[in-house]
C-alpha cells in the first residue's frame, strides 16, 4: 500500500473513534438548563482600564471565572 493510503486510513480510524467515544471540543461548555452555576467569590479588584470595582465569579463546574461589574 502506498503512504497516501495509510494517511487515508489513519484519518478514517481517527474520526470513527472520535465519533464513536464523543471526543468533540464543545462537549464540556454545555450549561445546563438549572441556569448559570458560577458564584461570587470574596475577591475584588479595580479594573485598571475602567476604573470600577469586578468581583470574580466561579463556577465549579467548569472552571471557569468571570468578572463582573460590582
Amino acid at each position: 500500500m502506498s503512504v497516501t493510503t495509510w494517511v487515508i486510513i489513519a484519518i478514517v480510524v481517527v474520526g470513527i473513534v472520535t465519533a464513536l467515544f464523543g471526543l468533540d471540543r464543545y462537549r464540556g461548555s454545555r450549561r445546563s438548563t438549572s441556569g448559570n452555576a458560577a458564584q461570587p467569590t470574596d475577591e475584588v479588584f479595580i479594573d485598571p482600564e475602567s476604573g470600577r470595582k469586578m468581583r470574580v465569579w466561579y463556577d465549579q463546574r467548569s472552571g471557569k471565572r468571570e468578572y463582573r461589574p460590582e
